[in-house]
């Protein structure tokens, strides 16, 4: 699985315009072949910042979406971007669930595969 996130800092004057075209790129975006999710995000606190994610299943899913020419709207976002965007592509080797948040919580032996790697 990869996780994709973009944060962008829109001029003020500029928000509303940025805001639709985010809207005008997910729904296209949701229903390519291995997207499992996409979103946009107001970031708190300070409110100024959205957030964009996109959960892809697979690298080649990802990388056939970024030479499309859907992909060049979110560039043109970044461009717009008053500050720096920062990109990332997060390839997530292994994904847990409430039976992780059990096993900590309950000072249990977590599952084998639970090493963070944050020791």
């Amino acid at each position: 699985m990869i996780l994709v996130t973009l944060s962008v800092a829109p001029p003020p004057d500029r928000r509303d315009q940025i805001v639709e075209l985010f809207w005008s790129i997910i729904g296209p975006v949701r229903v390519e072949p291995g997207c499992a999710c996409c979103g946009v995000y107001q970031a708190a606190p300070d409110g100024d910042t959205l957030l964009y994610m996109e959960q892809w299943e697979t690298t080649e899913a990802l990388e056939r979406h970024m030479r499309s020419a859907r992909y060049d709207r979110l560039l043109a976002v970044m461009e717009s971007s008053a500050r720096p965007p920062q990109l990332r592509y997060l390839h997530v080797a292994r994904v847990q669930g409430m039976e992780y948040l059990e096993a900590v919580r309950l000072a249990k032996q977590p599952p084998a595969a639970a090493d963070s790697g944050d020791g």
